[in-house]
């Protein structure tokens, strides 16, 4: 997958499992549940999917995620 500065994003199953649930608008705690993992595990995992593909914020990582067809 391609981002907006034109180089290769690679994310891992773990990330695109966490990908999934944010683009269907879950919160952090209902992602951890489904995930079985901490609520802080969850939070770490979407500031760094949010970094990795330089998106300011969620919604930005949402919109991003559905145009590169990531989800």
């Amino acid at each position: 997958m391609k981002n907006q500065e034109n180089y290769l994003i690679r994310l891992s199953r773990r990330k695109q499992e966490l990908l999934r649930p944010i683009v269907a608008g879950c919160s952090n705690s209902e992602i951890a549940d489904r995930m079985y993992l901490g609520y802080e595990t969850i939070k770490s995992y979407r500031k760094n999917l949010i970094l990795k593909l330089n998106a300011h914020n969620t919604a930005a990582l949402v919109k991003m995620a559905i145009e590169q067809k990531l989800v």
